[in-house]
């Protein structure tokens, strides 16, 4: 695959991508009431969509008085490298429109080429505001 191509350079960021949200998958469980060795404030967020044939944007919400620190997905249904579910933006954003108000969400823009729905695992990790 030839990296210095656009094409190779979404690809490459989408199996990265897949790799860590998998990562993220894997330690749900530990995660759910906070980071292993970390905060107990840190809070996991993980919500589940479908992207239909086309495009989805979606986000993931961080509790109320909190800020996301951190955020990605894992591909839950068939992966086709031939057809791969393309997330164009994976960062952090806030529901109120206002651009100073703190990032209490994470954003995604997924392009799904396929026929066929494509499911999916959207994570945020959150701190309180101010910590």
């Amino acid at each position: 695959m030839d990296r210095s191509s656009p094409v190779g350079r979404t690809t490459g960021l989408v199996v990265a991508g897949a790799l860590a949200g998998a990562a993220l998958v894997g330690a749900g469980a530990a995660l759910a009431g906070g980071l292993p060795g970390g905060s107990p404030k840190v809070t996991y967020v993980k919500e589940n969509r479908t992207i239909p044939p086309g495009y989805l944007s979606t986000n993931v919400v961080c509790p109320e008085g909190q800020q996301a620190i951190g955020g990605g997905f894992a591909h839950v249904g068939e992966h086709q490298q031939e057809h791969p579910v393309i997330a164009e933006i994976s960062a952090p954003s806030n529901t109120s429109g206002e651009p100073d108000d703190p990032t209490n969400a994470w954003t995604f823009f997924f392009v799904n080429d396929k026929e066929k729905t494509t499911p999916v695992e959207v994570h945020v990790i959150c701190t309180p505001i101010g910590d």
